[in-house]
């Protein structure tokens, strides 16, 4: 994703697989209060940086919602619900891998040991099932 950083392509994949479980999420309705706890994945060292990627989550969840809500019964509707889809995996997948890029730039340090954790702990949780 990025020729700047450190990590690799075991990396890029482990954020593509939790980008495409929170997706799911997201797409099967409101979010639990764990689903949401579980999407901040970076490694704070103050609760104004935790803050800023919940807001920025909350963002990325809400345009996505909002996309799905206002498209119409049409191949045009139908076409903006992929394009909002496709968006919002491509954003999450971004937003995650930059958590584990920022918290491994020094090498596989506890940092990245916590952001790794929290992203095998999403794809652990797993997408919804249909009742």
């Amino acid at each position: 994703m990025n020729e700047m950083s450190a990590l690799g392509p075991a990396d890029e994949k482990l954020a593509q697989e939790a980008a495409e479980v929170a997706v799911s999420w997201v797409l099967a309705g409101e979010l639990t209060h764990q689903q949401s706890k579980q999407l901040v994945v970076g490694d704070h060292l103050s609760s104004h940086s935790w803050m800023g990627e919940a807001d920025r989550l909350d963002r990325l969840v809400r345009s996505l919602r909002d996309a799905l809500a206002d498209a119409p019964d049409s191949e045009e509707g139908r076409q903006a619900v992929a394009t909002a889809k496709d968006t919002a995996l491509r954003d999450m997948q971004s937003h995650l891998y930059f958590e584990l890029d920022q918290a491994g730039w020094l090498g596989p340090g506890p940092g990245y040991q916590r952001v790794c954790a929290s992203l095998h702990r999403i794809i652990a949780i797993g997408r919804p099932t249909a009742p």
